[in-house]
């Protein structure tokens, strides 16, 4: 009895290879055809937001003819100060899109560096005291919360 349940069990883990082995094609197909973690080749238009503790910052992207993007942003820090309000810096610029990533620079030093991946983005900045608010900064991980900005 042991060794007729042995042989069914081992003759039915047999039968799975050729399942498997069909199946392997269709698995190929969906990982080449998948979209890339990165953004090349579509559109990054979207409404992205941070939220944080303290601050918080919103950017509107939209893709522009020639590989370009509009970067429209707004971000807020000490958010939680009833009394005085929160200190704040904006954002707005066209660059191009290389590589799945835009860089700006203003007059005075200040550069942002936007990298987009599939629905989110990353801020680096080279600041400037005085270019925003006290302790203003875009930096930070976003997430698209709208595909198309307002």
């Amino acid at each position: 009895m042991r060794t007729a349940i042995n042989h069914h069990a081992r003759r039915r883990s047999l039968d799975l290879i050729p399942r498997l082995a069909a199946a392997v094609p269709l698995c190929l197909a969906f990982l080449l055809l998948a979209p890339p973690a990165d953004a090349r080749n579509r559109d990054v238009s979207g409404h992205y937001e941070r939220n944080a503790e303290n601050d918080q910052a919103s950017l509107d992207i939209t893709m522009l003819p020639g590989d370009r993007v509009k970067v429209d942003g707004v971000a807020l820090w000490n958010i939680k100060n009833e009394k005085y309000g929160p200190n704040l810096g904006e954002l707005n610029f066209e660059a191009a899109l290389k590589d799945d990533t835009v860089t700006w620079h203003d007059a005075d030093g200040y550069s942002v560096t936007i990298h987009f991946s599939r629905k989110a983005l990353d801020v680096t900045e080279h600041e400037v005291d005085g270019h925003f608010g006290h302790n203003v900064t875009f930096v930070g991980h976003y997430v698209r919360t709208k595909a198309k900005a307002d």
